[in-house]
């Protein structure tokens, strides 16, 4: 399920902004640039696919135990915690400049139910419980980068979650005695959750999105001839800036895959004698995805294949079509010949 999600959310998200590069610097063959309105979209798709991830964390049991002055101490077990429902209310995307993204949830919702049950000495009571969490917040901020082959890295940078508010709901024989804890059992669930969804977030990074990050290819075959390498040719960027109109959304960033674009031989691998030019997208935000590829990635191609033989061709009489004549110079430009003459 994670995979899922961050197939979706790698494509859009492990990118840089370029507007244009410096002399002297690696300038990429292939941009695509990720404005707002993509963003907004992998977060639709990103959210969906999270919410089903967060209703499948498993909760484990817990106990304690308790004094009352009468029966002195009691101890208590909360077991087969199920969560039914986890309402995602309200998210949000945010490009951390120079250094990544940072997504967030907030005044999100889960109900979870479960068993409980007493225990004083040979004497054994149970009952169920409705636990009612609200207020749920995570906020997760990712530093991008690259690694020495090409490829995009993620690591967490913070993780911090909060829960507002928690309501236990218990019933069952004498169950008047443990909501005389209701205090002390909601903290402990308050506790349990906000340490299992951080170990979730950390757990997906280290499990899911490191390790996907490193299968992508960075080159593939074209055919017997040529390859062409797609590689990162440096960290990823990331800029963003709030803005102050109310007419508009509250931020604006753009996101960019800048790849090598470079065509090599398959037999050979030599670099290219020409550098690539700058390239600079335009500054539009109107669409989802901006793409552009320079002539560095036909130049490139050009070469490999011209150095495979299958760029030259000889034309012989054999090949001109016989209804093409090819009359004197004189008959084609008779004024500049006779002048000439």
């Amino acid at each position: 399920m994670m995979a899922r999600l961050y197939c979706v959310v790698v494509t859009l998200l492990l990118l840089a902004e370029v507007s244009g590069f410096e002399e002297g610097a690696t300038n990429p063959g292939v941009v695509a640039r990720i404005t707002r309105k993509g963003l907004a979209y992998a977060r639709q798709l990103g959210v969906a696919i999270l919410k089903k991830e967060l209703s499948t964390i498993k909760l484990p049991d817990f106990s304690g135990s308790f004094k009352v002055s009468w029966i002195k101490t009691v101890s208590y077990d909360f077991y087969r915690l199920t969560i039914h429902r986890f309402e995602l209310r309200n998210s949000d995307l945010r490009l951390r400049p120079r250094q990544g993204v940072r997504a967030s949830l907030s005044n999100n919702y889960m109900f979870v139910s479960g068993n409980w049950k007493v225990k004083k000495a040979f004497v054994t009571l149970d009952g169920t419980f409705d636990v009612n969490v609200d207020g749920i917040s995570i906020s997760v901020s990712l530093n991008l980068g690259k690694d020495q082959s090409g490829r995009p890295t993620a690591s967490v940078a913070h993780c911090r979650n909060s829960i507002g508010h928690i309501s236990v709901d218990i019933s069952g024989q004498l169950s008047w005695i443990l909501n005389l804890l209701h205090k002390r059992i909601e903290n402990n669930f308050k506790n349990i959750l906000e340490q299992k969804i951080r170990e979730m977030v950390r757990k997906s990074t280290t499990s899911h999105l490191e390790p996907y990050l490193r299968t992508p290819p960075v080159s593939s075959r074209i055919d017997q001839v040529a390859g062409i390498d797609y590689s990162l040719v440096g960290a990823p960027k990331v800029t963003s800036q709030v803005l102050d109109t109310p007419f508009k959304e509250p931020w604006e960033g753009d996101v960019s895959f800048c790849l090598q674009g470079e065509f090599f031989g398959q037999n050979w691998h030599s670099p290219a004698l020409f550098d690539a030019p700058p390239i600079r997208l335009p500054e539009k935000h109107d669409h989802m995805v901006y793409f552009a590829v320079s002539e560095y990635v036909f130049n490139t191609a050009s070469r490999v294949y011209h150095q495979a033989g299958l760029m030259n061709f000889t034309i012989q009489n054999h090949h001109i079509p016989p209804g093409l004549s090819n009359p004197p110079a004189h008959q084609l430009i008779p004024g500049h010949y006779s002048s000439a003459g």
